[in-house]
């Protein structure tokens, strides 16, 4: 399992990935589930999966086949020459359509279903910053400021933190807080995620990849900040009045 979220405020884009994949409590491995893409001054995006491992790196595969393609003298549609976001979005849905159309008769022969979700967002040139949830069969949602996170994976443990404190307003250093106690919050509760966590911190107009990091489980600020809300979680309770009919 896996648990990858992104924030959407007004300053920017918060994007978030654990590291473990299983396969039974007994096939415990680490892969990467964030992808960025940069062209300096025009466009940064990054791509978080969750899903079958091997139906998320067969798109990756794909996305690299057609961005090899564009930069040759064939040219061609590729992630990297797309208009918009929702452009973006949708080029990477046709991605997952080609890998469906290849494999998704063969995995539901062995028993699998195809499971695949993730999330693409970024900027592109002086548009606004967007973030956009892509499914199996390939269609999109994005994130509005009514609505302002999306989450893939093991979602359930970590929304509970963002539906009551993250709003669009919040500050860009406070979205990371958020999505970083959302994350933590999940690991402590389902062991199928785990460290380490990837950041990548986008403030908006920045076209460039500037705050991008690595948590493993022992990182000072991690452990700060896991032990700080555990306290202070502890702390609020006991400072909350108990019912009257409890009280002697």
């Amino acid at each position: 399992m896996t648990y990858c979220l992104s924030l959407h405020c007004r300053e920017g884009l918060v994007f978030l990935s654990d590291s473990r994949t299983t396969a039974g409590i007994d096939n415990v491995t680490l892969h990467p589930k964030m992808r960025i893409y940069e062209r300096e001054g025009d466009r940064v995006l990054c791509i978080l999966s969750s899903g079958n491992l091997s139906i998320t790196q067969s798109v990756s595969a794909f996305i690299d086949r057609d961005m090899e393609r564009a930069a040759g003298e064939a040219g061609g549609c590729c992630l990297m020459n797309q208009h918009n976001l929702y452009e973006t979005a949708r080029y990477v849905g046709e991605r997952i359509r080609e890998v469906r159309r290849l494999d998704a008769d063969a995995l539901r022969q062995g028993g699998l279903d195809f499971n695949i979700n993730l999330i693409v967002g970024g900027q592109i040139g002086s548009q606004p910053p967007e973030i956009y949830q892509v499914y199996a069969e390939g269609n999109a949602i994005h994130a509005s400021r009514e609505s302002p996170f999306l989450q893939i994976g093991e979602l359930k443990y970590g929304k509970p933190i963002l539906d009551r404190g993250f709003t669009y307003d919040t500050p860009l250093h406070e979205a990371v807080k958020f999505g970083l106690l959302s994350l933590d919050s999940t690991a402590k509760s389902n062991l199928s995620v785990g460290t380490p966590f990837e950041l990548f911190c986008y403030r908006a107009g920045d076209l460039r990849v500037s705050h991008r990091m690595a948590f493993p489980d022992d990182h000072p600020y991690l452990k700060d900040l896991r032990n700080r809300w555990q306290d202070g979680l502890i702390q609020l309770v006991h400072d909350i009045p108990p019912l009257d009919c409890l009280v002697r």
